[in-house]
């Protein structure tokens, strides 16, 4: 039984090659190292003219110290000595109040204890 396809299209298309992809070009290679070589020089070329026109880097001269600067640094080794030594002060004072609060606690504990102590013979 035949279904008559011997001269439709679908049959002439069966029988002929089918291309997916176009062939590579020769030479296509050379492009890509090309551009990268272009693109090196550019780089170069715009970083270089941009060095040149850079400012220049102006170092000022050390100054000499103002003669008044001396007993303005002296004060302020003194001051700084007075916060040291106040500083010093204000953690001594606190650890003899710790201390001084321990001792507080611990005759209360003890005043408290005697009470009970004299509530309960009574």
């Amino acid at each position: 039984m035949s279904f008559g396809l011997a001269g439709t299209p679908t049959r002439e298309l069966t029988q002929v090659g089918i291309t997916l992809a176009r062939q590579r070009r020769r030479g296509r290679w050379l492009l890509a190292p090309v551009i990268v070589a272009a693109a090196l020089a550019l780089g170069t070329a715009i970083g270089y003219l941009v060095h040149e026109r850079a400012t220049p880097v102006v170092v000022a001269r050390p100054v000499t110290p103002a003669p008044e600067l001396a007993p303005l640094r002296r004060e302020l080794a003194g001051a700084r000595m007075a916060m040291q030594l106040s500083e010093a002060r204000s953690a001594e004072l606190e650890r003899q109040i710790d201390v001084l609060n321990q001792k507080l606690a611990e005759s209360q504990e003890q005043l408290t204890f005697v009470r009970k102590a004299r509530e309960g013979r009574r």
